[in-house]
């Protein structure tokens, strides 16, 4: 939205000289007493009502929590994707009220209304027919504090900054679901409390947890994750780029999870989510397993025992 500026037109005094005093004086009387242009007003958000229950969808590599809005050309839906134990989910939203023309960037998203809002990183896709705004990133209900951020920002690179968890009664808080830009019109999705919701993603992670052979117990009590010995933008080179896809110019998104054996070796490489075909599964797998080691995860006793590593790889042509 372009911002607004008064323009006042030229006085052009070329003839009845002995009215031009009276004439300006006049004018200037009337601007000095009219009002400045006020500022556009931020456009009221479109309000959508649920029209179905949360529901979980148990899948092999991620909880799926999700929810339809609207009615009609004004259907929106809501998935918010955990592929782990964390606070954090993977947002997906879908609907023709979410169309935008800009192909990436930040997002404003507030889970309101009283958690700050905060900027995540989208890219414009689709789900199945219906436009859709596909979050890269993971988010939370809320963004870290100032001073959280701050200690992220000068962290050294074997550092770990410790994010205050959400309370309860905060998740109870929360009432709706506001996404600004980029959206010319802004969409406010009315959740409810979220702690019962986000109650069913905890369980379904548990479950998911105990499918993988992971001992749930041990690891709500670890001393030590797995910790990669070297940092992870050196796994993947600019040359495992599939070469199909770099002729295509086919961007991706493939979020993934290593299962990590008490030795800290890798043990097999599951794809979670992709956004385009196989080859950049094949590729991500092929070379994360060939370079990423780790030390492996400790249970509260100190001892080694089998655990996993997840990231997401974003595949993108300059």
């Amino acid at each position: 939205m372009s911002a607004l500026f008064p323009c006042d037109d030229d006085l052009v005094l070329c003839s009845l000289l002995a009215m031009a005093k009276s004439f300006v004086a006049s004018l200037l009387f009337v601007a000095l007493g009219m009002p400045a242009p006020a500022a556009a007003a931020a456009p009221a958000p479109l309000i959508l009502k649920p029209t179905s229950a949360w529901q979980v969808d148990y899948a092999d590599e991620r909880c799926r929590l999700g929810r339809q809005f609207g009615e009609g050309k004004q259907t929106v839906l809501l998935f918010m994707d955990r592929f782990g134990p964390s606070e954090y989910f993977r947002l997906t939203i879908a609907g023709q009220v979410v169309k935008t023309f800009v192909e990436k960037g930040d997002a404003d998203i507030q889970f309101g209304p009283t958690e700050e809002e905060q900027q995540l990183a989208f890219l414009k896709g689709n789900l199945g027919k219906e436009p859709a705004l596909v979050f890269s990133g993971s988010a939370r209900i809320a963004p870290p504090s100032a001073a959280e951020l701050l200690a992220i920002k000068n962290r050294g690179k074997t550092e770990w900054v410790v994010i205050q968890p959400i309370s309860e009664d905060r998740q109870k808080a929360v009432r709706h679901l506001r996404v600004g830009k980029p959206l010319r019109k802004p969409v406010m999705l009315e959740t409810g409390s979220m702690r019962a919701p986000l109650a069913a993603l905890d369980t379904c992670i548990d479950n998911l947890l105990t499918s993988w052979g992971v001992d749930v117990e041990r690891h709500k009590t670890l001393s030590r994750t797995v910790t990669p010995l070297k940092s992870p933008d050196k796994w993947i080179m600019p040359s495992d780029y599939p070469n199909e896809m770099l002729s295509a110019g086919q961007p991706a998104l493939v979020s993934f999870r290593l299962s990590i054996g008490p030795d800290g070796v890798p043990a097999a490489c599951h794809i979670q989510a992709t956004t385009r075909p196989k080859e950049f599964d094949n590729a991500v797998c092929k070379s994360v397993m060939r370079r990423a080691r780790f030390s492996p995860a400790l249970d509260a006793q100190g001892q080694p025992l089998a655990s996993y590593y997840q990231n997401n790889v974003y595949f993108a042509l300059p």
